[in-house]
């Protein structure tokens, strides 16, 4: 079975590129556009791991965070960012991110993201 990822931006040409390169490597993909679809979305299902986007319609990353953090499996949570908004966050925020993109984020970086996070093998 293949392992599940959740997309979130507001941005549907990055959620859908970042969703194509995700099943390229062989991930269920869902996605959604705000943080309160994405509340939804985590709360019927679970998830190994989550993408968002900081800046959202209705809220930010960050607000999708503390979802993720409620769940009894929680999934690796990846902020995508611009290169500002991550510098601007604090140290205790950035301590509970599995890891950030910063946008534009090509193929070779979201791979090495995916393989840091869950190794092949389990190793």
């Amino acid at each position: 079975m293949p392992r599940r990822a959740l997309v979130v931006d507001d941005d549907a040409v990055s959620r859908l590129v970042l969703c194509h390169m995700l099943r390229g490597l062989e991930w269920a993909v869902e996605q959604s556009a705000d943080s309160p679809e994405a509340a939804a979305r985590l709360n019927a299902a679970d998830f190994d791991l989550v993408i968002s986007d900081f800046r959202l319609p209705s809220g930010t990353g960050i607000d999708v965070l503390r979802v993720v953090e409620r769940s009894p499996h929680p999934a690796a949570f990846v902020l995508l960012t611009g290169i500002i908004e991550y510098s601007s966050l604090p140290a205790e925020t950035t301590a509970r991110l599995a890891g950030q993109l910063t946008k534009p984020v090509s193929s070779e970086t979201l791979r090495g993201m995916v393989r840091q996070l869950f190794p092949p093998n389990g190793g």
